[in-house]
């Protein structure tokens, strides 16, 4: 298995630490959120909860990764399990971009919606990528 591959993901998530950390100091104890596209904020969470984001995504890279050994590990075809291996890793990549940009809307205080336009392209180009890994999986005998 490429293991070189789960960086991205890896990388996603560090940032959206690096992008809490940068704000951190300016940030007011309570922060608006869950925005509208007008950037209307619909409530209110702790700067503490932005920490949730990242957790979050490296919960879910471990998960991936490990179902990821779990096929490598059992499989017969290894390049079946490479091809599984690959759509997990755009799904996973996929997810901690959407997580990102949960944290770039809050951290802008709803001043950038783009951010969250982006949202359902980078889930929906995840999922079609995991789709063609998980097919070209199935053609490899």
């Amino acid at each position: 298995m490429n293991k070189r591959g789960w960086i991205i993901p890896i990388v996603i998530v560090a940032l959206n630490i690096v992008a809490i950390l940068i704000r951190w100091n300016s940030l007011p104890e309570l922060l608006p959120a869950h925005f509208d596209l007008q950037g209307n904020a619909g409530g209110e969470m702790s700067r503490w909860t932005l920490f949730l984001y990242p957790m979050i995504g490296a919960v879910i890279c471990g998960i991936a990764y490990a179902i990821a050994c779990i096929i490598y590990k059992r499989s017969l075809n290894k390049e079946k399990a490479n091809s599984v291996a690959n759509g997990l890793v755009f799904l996973v990549s996929g997810i901690a971009l959407v997580i990102l940009s949960s944290t770039l809307v809050t951290l802008t205080f709803g001043k950038m919606p783009v951010f969250m336009l982006a949202e359902p392209v980078f889930l929906v180009t995840a999922i079609v990528a995991f789709i063609i890994c998980i097919f070209k999986a199935r053609r490899k005998q």
